[in-house]
């Protein structure tokens, strides 16, 4: 009977230890996993979506600017005018954002060099236009350099295109990067698991020690308890953190909602304008069907929103929830402390109960 109860005991702490480990590890992953990823959305991923969002609206904005300078005749004392420059020095920082943030798979991996490169042909033809411009008879020539710098931005395969596409391997990395931190509602019983089995075991264990030594509660085995019961919480904790992250991607799609209609609205302008212009310099003679066509694609926005204190609020909203995501309270580290330290009470707890067994075979 003795030997058997030494058995008993033997395998009940191995049983213990076995699931300790076991719990040792899923929830270290499993909250790691989580908080690592919030930081990479904190850090890089929505900053570098929120960068190409603000890098198209800056060159939309520059664009139709330096449209409304040549247009107004300001062009011959101040060239693109201040805004176009403005614009332009934002576009340059937030490429330079996408550059250090960027976090779109290899495919794309090279697109912010070539839109740097575009962008910088655009300058230089925009460079062009403003010195035709200022030329006495030269106005039909600046013109056709404003028109090709313009169409580096709006052509197919141009810096926008290039930046929509940009933006969308970037959204689409943030999918990836949500999808692979381990923890959802699916995925909680399988890391709920371990501890629970842990915690089960510590009640049979004790249930078993009543019986056999007539004793109400091991009290090393009652803190393991609750050590394994604070892993669970701290478990359904994280969940609750993986749900941020959910709400990251949320506030991200609204900002870039509220920025594409920004854009969208300011393009639309700075594209009738540049219609317009053409056709005052190429009339009576007519512009060709090139300019028809795009003159009749263009659908100007008479009254467009502003919509500036919106974007700084979406952005604002994204940075913020960003930031709460990664508040894990110190979790990375009080999960496995307070596993190891229940590993360490189930040793001590059983350890006198196995010594009094120690000889028998």
């Amino acid at each position: 009977m003795r030997a058997t109860t030494r058995v008993t005991l033997v395998r009940l702490r191995a049983a213990l230890l076995g699931c300790a480990v076991l719990t040792l590890v899923t929830s270290y992953l499993a909250v790691t996993g989580v908080v690592d990823t919030a930081v990479l959305v904190r850090d890089r991923t929505s900053q570098a979506i929120l960068a190409v969002a603000a890098a198209r609206d800056a060159l939309v904005s520059a664009d139709a600017a330096a449209v409304s300078s040549f247009a107004s005749g300001e062009a011959k004392l101040a060239g693109p005018g201040q805004d176009y420059e403005n614009e332009m020095a934002a576009a340059s920082q937030s490429l330079a954002q996408v550059a250090e943030f960027n976090q779109a798979d290899e495919s794309a991996g090279g697109t912010p060099q070539v839109v740097a490169g575009l962008v910088t042909a655009y300058a230089s033809a925009m460079g062009q236009a403003d010195a035709h411009f200022r030329q006495p008879g030269s106005a039909v020539v600046g013109l056709a350099d404003l028109w090709y710098a313009s169409r580096l931005l709006h052509a197919p395969g141009g810096v926008l295109a290039q930046l929509a596409d940009l933006q969308a391997q970037e959204r689409a990395a943030l999918d990836r990067q949500l999808a692979g931190d381990g923890m959802s509602a699916g995925l909680l019983p399988l890391w709920l698991l371990p501890p629970v089995l842990l915690l089960v075991l510590l009640v049979l264990t004790q249930l078993y020690l009543r019986s056999r030594f007539r004793r109400r509660l091991n009290p090393l085995l009652l803190g393991a308890s609750v050590l394994t019961a604070g892993v669970v919480v701290a478990l359904s904790a994280t969940l609750g953190l993986a749900g941020g992250l959910d709400d990251v991607r949320d506030r991200v799609d609204q900002a870039l909602a509220v920025r594409q209609a920004e854009v969208a609205a300011t393009d639309a302008n700075g594209q009738a304008g540049l219609a317009n212009l053409v056709r005052q310099q190429c009339a009576p003679a007519g512009c060709g069907s090139t300019v028809d066509d795009f003159e009749a694609a263009v659908r100007p926005v008479s009254a467009a929103p502003d919509t500036t204190d919106r974007v700084a609020a979406a952005v604002k909203a994204v940075t913020a929830q960003a930031a709460s995501a990664t508040e894990s309270g110190g979790l990375p580290v009080l999960v496995p402390v307070g596993v190891v330290l229940a590993a360490g009470l189930v040793v001590w707890g059983l350890y006198r109960r196995i010594d009094e067994y120690r000889y028998e075979a």
